[in-house]
């Protein structure tokens, strides 16, 4: 073997492939047991959920080998065709009350997912222009604030309308990462501490005057502002019990499967939660509540070890990268799936309001699964890259 492959598996993160695909073994297993009791069986989830897994493999083995910087040079491009896409969805019919899918054949797209990516690459690329070039040369920051200011609005007004509060939940958590590496460590955290003072403040009142904060989101859903399965999601966070036949069920279900796992689980294929269907999207956004009833809390911990192992390794690859680009990719894909974990399996456990946000490469839907290979091979390729030698024949 030539010493370019040999520096090459040397700095190929083994690690963090392993680890990925332990995830999407859980998720096969889940979705598999999720389900075995829906007409036609588990074999045609299980196996969409493997072609796409493989087409994964395959575009995250094309981004390891592609220099990641050469991906910058395009993103506008990217981001005009994921507009175009944004845009399209409203010409087809709500799923689950949202225009977030174009129908294509026998599967149906969601843009917003690989938007996530377009978006993370503009964001590095404009921040690392900020810094100095080889000749010394500088970009004007006010003129690419502007820039991001724009594209940003623009592309999540969009996701807002739809409305995807998941998505956008996702895509502010990617510039807060973003911002935590750009800026002076004292600005950001005043500007985080103000920011948590008035979440806090505002979970306060929505906790003191619960039904003054129902009917201020009844008027915004009679305006059009906010659709009504959204406000049912919060009413369900703030009134669990108040509807179990209406917008309270799913929540409660999940909790109940979760609990009943107790210490090692049910067993697969044994949950009764699971296996009688009592829980709405359990192979999606509920995924979650399968593993906690036939794993039980060990198998539950095991899964969320599983993740901090995956994040440790994305942000090991973003403080060795090259240069700040690689760094600020990292930085926001940690911070994107740190946000995705927190929120879906929060929901589950009714510590987060519901929303669309699904678990990484466990949660059954091929275009968050390409989404996270497609990631996952930029930061790979970003670690390989981290020294120059790597790559010299």
């Amino acid at each position: 073997m030539s010493s370019y492959k040999v520096r090459w598996f040397k700095d190929l993160d083994i690690f963090l492939i392993l680890v990925v695909l332990a995830l999407c073994a859980v998720s096969m297993l889940a979705i598999s047991s999720a389900t075995h009791s829906l007409e036609g069986g588990s074999k045609t989830y299980v196996i969409k959920q493997v072609v796409w897994g493989l087409i994964g493999l395959g575009v995250m083995i094309w981004l390891v080998r592609t220099d990641y910087r050469n991906l910058t040079r395009y993103v506008e491009f990217g981001y005009g065709v994921s507009i175009v896409l944004l845009i399209l969805v409203f010409f087809f019919e709500r799923v689950n009350g949202a225009h977030g899918w174009i129908p294509l054949g026998g599967f149906a797209l969601q843009p917003s997912e690989f938007f996530k990516v377009v978006f993370i690459l503009m964001v590095a690329k404009y921040l690392a222009n900020e810094q100095e070039d080889e000749e010394g040369r500088r970009a004007d920051p006010i003129r690419n604030y502007l820039f991001l200011a724009v594209y940003s609005v623009l592309a999540i007004g969009l996701i807002v309308v739809e409305p995807d509060l998941g998505q956008t939940m996702v895509l502010m958590a990617i510039l807060a990462a973003a911002m935590f590496v750009h800026l002076p460590s004292r600005v950001f955290w005043t500007l985080a501490g103000i920011a948590l003072v008035v979440l806090a403040v505002v979970v306060v009142a929505v906790f003191m005057y619960p039904d003054q904060f129902l009917t201020l989101l009844d008027t915004l859903v009679k305006k059009g502002i906010l659709a009504q399965h959204q406000y049912g999601r919060f009413e369900s966070f703030i009134y669990p019990e108040r509807d179990l036949a209406g917008s309270g069920y799913q929540v409660y279900q999940a909790k109940v499967a979760i609990g009943s796992g107790q210490m090692f689980g049910k067993g697969l294929y044994q949950g009764s939660q699971t296996q009688g269907s009592w829980v709405p999207e359990q192979q999606t956004d509920f995924i979650f509540t399968v593993i906690g009833e036939e794993l039980g809390f060990v198998g539950s911990v095991a899964v969320i070890f599983l993740f901090f192992l995956m994040i440790y390794r994305i942000v090991a690859n973003g403080l060795q990268a090259g240069d700040r680009t690689g760094m600020y990719i990292c930085s926001m894909v940690a911070g994107m799936f740190t946000l995705q974990i927190f929120e879906n399996i929060g929901m589950s456990l009714q510590l987060m309001p519901m929303t669309g946000v699904t678990l990484p490469f466990i949660s059954y839907g091929g275009s968050s699964v390409l989404t996270n290979f497609m990631l996952t091979g930029i930061v790979l390729n970003i670690g390989l890259r981290r020294r120059k030698l790597s790559f010299v024949s």
